[in-house]
């Protein structure tokens, strides 16, 4: 049926309306509009009426002329909203297609149940007590139900839950699903929607989402919402507009007229930036305050701000090694600064840099308890104390910058400084083989430093297990591709959020497996600890025949529970009892949490148990108080149920 007519005779009442009704009975479209409607007439008593009201209104002698264009009129939109359609191109297919943890799709409607659904938009929206470890297991369980729209708009609000690791969780997992595809045209609508430029904290968050979502593509909004915005989110929409080489001219601005934090904030996006009007500022502004320029540069990996922090470490460590003295509070301060800026920098001057600082040995380290020595930096992935020395900083801060920005120069650097200065350096120039060599080479070069040739064959070296365990320190395995990965944090401090930073590593073969096994420390088994892959089914097996070997020749041996239950161990034998012989007197309680956590089948988690309880009765295991009714229970209930 074509209602073209009605369309037709709506828009003729419409522009009645709009002249007045003391020309209706003179407006020949409208009578023409309403001729048309004839065929229609006659289908519909709704089409009749309103075609009755039309001519009523055209008629000289109606007296509520008004009254009755308003009624024609009012009928005829309400039958059209009636008739509205819309239509797509393409095939129909089902509202949620295969609704699959590992399907690359944008924002949908999941089928699930409104139970589920319910409590995780009610642990997002709200407080209390429970909701974050709900909603961390959900996210590990069923991580496609976050890409629900309700779900997404759900996480918007939560960006400012009063429940701080809750609202860092979300974070995360809105720039996670925004980056892989997943929802990030909805998450940005989302985002910028309600935006209060004089907001608390959750607009922070939306603008750290937005920029690692978006990046430069929401310049337009950044600056936009610039001049209405205070506090915190000015700050982060200041450090916004670094993705946008556009913005340097503003942000040149911006560091003159902005005032405390927000100056900064300015000052790290203008580190950024790549012309020539931004390095003329941080020159002028090293000149006369190098400390506050290399503050500002410290995260910058652009090579002029390594030329610039090069420069002034430089002429720092020059002035020292040509006056042999240590140096005072305000010169340790700037070699704080310029030591943590090094790490994500490369070049030839940031090389020679690592050389003289080398150079320095422990000249500078101080004596014990120096106050000195807490001035200096720490890297992060390291688990040193305070006050690290000097001479054992510089090497720790080659390796961390070399997981940051893997560059040729860089490595080659850690392998001079590992030939002139000893194996101080080796945890930097195993990094740096792991990184651009081959993994030929860095078994070679790990056997090299582990093995010592002598009359009666090949020694291994296991004092230098704590090098080997450095070295390797960085290195994981991704859980969910069985990669290897080289990981290193950093805090930037525009944001004080950690910055995760991974390199992919092809390197690692199954012989640098054995030799760290071979070493049996208890810091490299920390390491083959991150290395299970439970794909390599060979690898495995090995590494729990290893572990367990190890587990009961070590008195504290809950560290290996739970790497061997990721290699798929069956046996637990004499596991329980090594713990339990080394503690001295034990609870129940702890007896029952250990047995729980044992790895290994059914049959050998029972014979263990079996074990620990005869050797409770003979009195070879001390216990606080009388463990053997929790055990006979434990027996009877849960391994027959198993």
């Amino acid at each position: 049926m074509d209602i073209v007519p009605v369309y037709e005779l709506r828009e003729r009442l419409r522009a009645g309306a709009i002249a007045g009704t003391g020309l209706l009975a003179e407006d020949f479209r409208l009578k023409r509009a309403i001729d048309g409607m004839a065929p229609l007439e006659k289908v519909s008593p709704v089409f009749a009426r309103i075609v009755q009201l039309a001519r009523q209104a055209v008629e000289e002698e109606c007296r509520d002329r008004a009254g009755a264009l308003l009624d024609a009129l009012t009928l005829t939109d309400a039958l059209l909203c009636t008739q509205a359609a819309v239509g797509a191109e393409g095939e129909i297919g089902p509202l949620v297609k295969g609704y699959r943890d590992t399907e690359e799709t944008d924002a949908l409607m999941a089928e699930v149940p409104y139970s589920v659904l319910s409590a995780l938009l009610d642990a997002l929206c709200h407080s209390g007590n429970g909701r974050y470890g709900y909603v961390v297991e959900l996210r590990k369980e069923r991580p496609a139900l976050f890409r629900d729209y309700r779900v997404q708009a759900a996480m918007v609000e939560g960006l400012g839950a009063s429940y701080a690791e809750l609202a860092e969780s979300v974070t995360g997992w809105l720039i996670e699903d925004g980056k892989r595809g997943r929802g990030g045209g909805g998450i940005l609508s989302l985002l910028q929607k309600g935006f209060d430029g004089k907001g608390k904290k959750e607009m922070v968050r939306r603008v750290w989402v937005m920029e690692a979502i978006a990046g430069q593509d929401a310049n337009p909004f950044y600056v936009e919402q610039l001049p209405q915005s205070e506090k915190e989110v000015r700050g982060a929409l200041l450090y916004a507009l670094r993705h946008c080489r556009d913005n340097e001219g503003l942000l040149l601005e911006l560091v003159r007229t902005e005032r405390g934090n927000n100056r900064k904030m300015a000052y790290y996006a203008l580190a950024e930036m790549e012309g020539e009007g931004a390095w003329n500022c941080f020159r002028a502004l090293a000149a006369k305050k190098p400390e506050e320029a290399v503050e500002y540069l410290e995260q910058s990996g652009r090579p002029e701000a390594a030329g610039l922090v090069a420069e002034i470490l430089l002429r720092l460590l020059g002035g020292l090694k040509e006056s042999g003295r240590k140096p005072d509070k305000e010169e340790a301060a700037l070699l704080t600064l310029c030591l943590r800026a090094l790490p994500g920098k490369g070049g030839e001057k940031i090389c020679n840099c690592y050389r003289q600082a080398a150079s320095f040995g422990s000249a500078l380290d101080g004596p014990p308890g120096d106050s000195r020595e807490k001035l200096l930096f720490v890297p992060p992935n390291r688990n040193f104390r305070e006050g690290v020395p000097f001479s054992r900083m510089i090497p720790a801060l080659l390796q961390h910058g070399l997981v940051l920005h893997p560059a040729k120069e860089l490595a080659d650097v850690a392998k001079e400084l590992y030939l002139s200065c000893g194996e101080a350096y080796f945890p930097a120039a195993m990094t740096a083989c792991l990184l651009t060599g081959t993994g030929e080479e860095c078994l070679a070069f790990l056997k090299g430093f582990v093995e010592k040739k002598g009359l009666l064959g090949k020694r291994l070296m296991r004092d230098r297990a704590p090098f080997v365990e450095q070295a390797f320190a960085p290195v994981r395995v991704d859980e969910e591709t069985g990669e290897y990965r080289a990981a290193a944090v950093s805090l930037h401090p525009a944001v004080q959020r950690p910055q995760n930073h991974v390199r992919p590593i092809t390197t690692v073969l199954p012989e640098m497996v054995e030799v760290l096994m071979e070493l049996e420390s208890r810091g490299t088994d920390q390491v083959l600890f991150s290395w299970v892959r439970p794909q390599d089914r060979e690898m495995c097996g090995r590494l729990a025949a290893y572990f367990h070997g190890r587990a009961l020749k070590t008195g504290d041996n809950r560290a290996y529970l739970e790497p061997l239950r990721r290699c798929g161990a069956k046996d637990c034998r004499g596991l329980a009892a090594v713990y339990f012989r080394s503690k001295g007197k034990v609870a129940s309680w702890e007896i029952l949490y250990y047995l729980n956590q044992l790895p290994g089948s059914a049959a050998s988690r029972e014979a263990e148990a079996r074990n620990v309880l005869d050797l409770i009765k003979r009195g070879e295991i001390k216990t606080a108080n009388n463990c053997i009714p929790a055990l006979e229970t434990l027996l009877k209930e849960q391994f027959a149920k198993e």
